[in-house]
């Protein structure tokens, strides 16, 4: 029998011989052997060659039905559109193959010759183009690898490649994306520094490098690196966009937001820029501004999925009618891809809920949750087994036999649990006192275990949180130092600050044995309430457990369980807040809180709202109001539709 491959191979072959006839039977005698989205995409091919465009464009619809994402189908829309002198159609479809797919040299020449196309467009396209075709046949399929997500393939054939040329700067380059994707920083940042030090004035590894140092945590590195770019030319957007990012990571926001200004006299039409403002205008409160800024990004670009979902999650925004009509006309659009789909399905989700439509809002944010869940990566059977782990390492021996090893600062306000439960709330509470200061949602704990786990990736087995057996208390304090040294870009004098990053539940284990003195609050709400509010949330980023009825309440019944064996060996370290408590009983729940934390009362605290900083997260218009009490049982409009959560729930 023949494989997969074989045939396919068969039919490449037999297409660039331009035996068209022979391939289109080859394709029909194989059909049931072949991927559907192969078998229409060589179909199209052959139409093509043969002339027949029209019906090229009609075979094409079939692999955009089965992959809205795949690149070369929409170079492929671009060829016979091109050939039909629809140039218009053929500019929008190359521009979204090279957006899913930089290396498709074929749709950067496409696009070069399409007459009376803007300056910009003709120069990026000449720049691809020089780039492609300099670049060595294995690293043109390294690249193309790793724009189909394609890790492996992409990481063995770059990695052989420099076994023949060792300092091949472009190759590193290539490789230390590959170890980005795969989260693998610390490789990725070796490699760009190595480059830098072949060729230091290589711009694209340096725009690189600056985005692996905020992966890592490195912010003043980062901002360091960025400054010296923008300081290098001024008016270079890639380095201008680089720059009000790595701001932007370090809460130089004002200054970020100045920058950005100045990227859009530049490039006025840049919607991506135009959300990134809107974003930076939301955190400071001026949410008239950033509801124009988001506006005026899909006045721009229609398609552009992020300005709609943007206005959405202000929480207090409410669409038209004339935005909820065209929202559902572009959502049925079968050449708008998934990202986009994701984004505007949530943004309907929000926009019939405010109108107490319930079943036309869950059949989006369901739609929207579906089509987010095969993007994801999250395995609840690897997270059973990570909690498991946890609770068999992590004994009350072990914190016995290691008490106070690590680094004595009284510094940190950890604030865990899951997302979207108040934790916003209870941050602004404690950020109104005047000793503490709020950073981030900061993922130096996560990456710390990520270090300690040897950078599980590929075939590399985990020895986290096993080591925490081995860790000596010098280790044990050196890491505590790491974890504060790094929070100092955030912080400015005041004596504690409060690190909100969610997920940190999952290592108490590890925060207790490198800071034993910081304090710890779990917060926690009705579990139907916190897992459906979590189901119509779109992330950012992580929190990938979220877009799943079964992964929502395995994930949830974990944390339970977790947080009772954390509190078992760790007792009285914890403190406990009930959301509902605290909205019903606010006084007394925050002096609860200040004297858990050794803080003195602020009358402050309990005017919270009152609190101008900057707020990131999706609660940051609802932290800005008094306490109320309407959300607490939202969930119950949705009732029937989430049987299967509920069922899933222990808790």
């Amino acid at each position: 029998m023949i494989s997969k491959i074989t045939t396919v191979k068969q039919i490449q072959e037999t297409i660039a011989s331009k035996n068209y006839k022979q391939a289109v039977s080859l394709i029909e005698i194989n059909k049931n052997d072949l991927i559907e989205l192969d078998y229409w995409y060589y179909l199209s091919l052959c139409s093509r060659y043969q002339g027949d465009y029209k019906q090229a464009l009609v075979i094409l619809n079939n692999v955009i039905k089965l992959d809205s994402n795949y690149a070369r189908a929409f170079q492929e829309f671009g060829h016979n559109y091109f050939k039909l002198n629809n140039f218009k159609m053929a500019l929008k479809s190359y521009l979204r193959a090279i957006k899913y797919n930089p290396t498709l040299h074929a749709s950067w020449l496409g696009i070069l010759g399409i007459e009376n196309i803007d300056q910009n467009t003709i120069d990026l396209a000449t720049k691809n183009v020089l780039y492609l075709k300099n670049l060595p046949p294995e690293l043109k399929s390294v690249s193309s690898f790793i724009y189909e997500g394609k890790y492996k393939k992409a990481d063995h054939l770059c990695r052989d490649f420099l076994k023949k040329d060792p300092h091949n700067v472009e190759a590193m380059r290539l490789l230390a994306k590959v170890g980005k994707e795969l989260h693998v920083y610390d490789d990725s940042e070796f490699l760009l520094e190595s480059c830098l030090v072949f060729d230091k004035d290589n711009i694209e590894v340096a725009l690189d490098y600056i985005d692996v140092l905020i992966k890592r945590q490195k912010y003043g590195k980062a901002l360091e690196h960025a400054k010296s770019l923008y300081d290098r030319d001024k008016n270079n957007l890639s380095f201008m966009i680089a720059y009000a990012v790595t701001l932007q990571q370090t809460n130089n926001q004002k200054e970020a937001l100045d920058i950005y200004n100045k990227i859009l006299t530049i490039d006025k039409n840049n919607s991506e820029v135009l959300v990134s403002k809107g974003h930076l205008q939301k955190t400071f409160g001026d949410v008239d501004a950033s509801i124009n800024s988001y506006k005026n990004s899909y006045q721009i670009d229609k398609y552009y999925g992020d300005a709609y979902w943007s206005l959405a999650n202000l929480k207090t925004y409410e669409f038209t009618d004339d935005e909820i009509s065209k929202l559902e006309d572009m959502i049925d659009d079968e050449y708008l891809n998934d990202s986009e789909k994701i984004y505007m399905s949530f943004a309907l989700g929000k926009a019939y809920e405010d109108r107490d439509e319930f079943e036309l809002s869950f059949k989006h944010y369901q739609n929207g949750n579906v089509l987010k869940k095969q993007f994801t990566k999250f395995d609840l059977e690897m997270f059973n087994e990570e909690c498991q782990n946890q609770k068999e390492v992590c004994s009350k021996d072990l914190f016995a036999s290691k008490q106070d090893w690590g680094l004595s600062s009284k510094e940190p306000i950890f604030i865990l649990g899951l997302p979207r439960v108040g934790s916003t709330l209870l941050e602004q509470i404690l950020a109104s006192h005047s000793e503490v200061e709020a950073t981030h949602e900061l993922p130096n704990i996560l990456a710390l275990s990520h270090k300690l786990n040897l950078r599980k990736v590929l075939d590399k087995t985990s020895r986290y949180p096993d080591i925490l057996l081995s860790l000596s208390a010098p280790q044990l304090k050196m890491i505590g130092e790491q974890y504060i040294n790094d929070a100092e870009v955030f912080r400015s004098d005041k004596p504690f600050f409060i690190d909100k990053m969610p997920n940190n539940f999952r290592h108490i284990g590890l925060i207790k044995l490198i800071l034993p003195n910081a304090k710890i609050i779990d917060i926690r709400r009705n579990s139907m309430s916190a897992c459906f509010s979590c189901y119509k949330q779109l992330f950012a980023e992580g929190q990938e457990f979220t877009y799943d009825f079964n992964d929502l309440a395995g994930y949830y019944n974990n944390y339970v369980e977790l947080m009772d064996h954390w509190n078992k060996v760790l007792p009285d370290q914890i403190l406990s807040i009930n959301y509902e408590d605290l909205v019903n009983d606010f006084e007394s729940s925050v002096n609860k809180i200040l004297d858990y934390c050794d803080l003195p009362f602020e009358k402050e605290c309990l005017s919270f709202y009152k609190n101008k900083r900057s707020v990131r997260t999706p609660s940051s218009e609802q932290v800005r109001q008094p306490i109320y009490k309407s959300g607490i049982d939202y969930w119950k409009n949705y009732e029937s539709y989430l049987n299967v959560l509920k069922t899933g729930l222990k808790y």
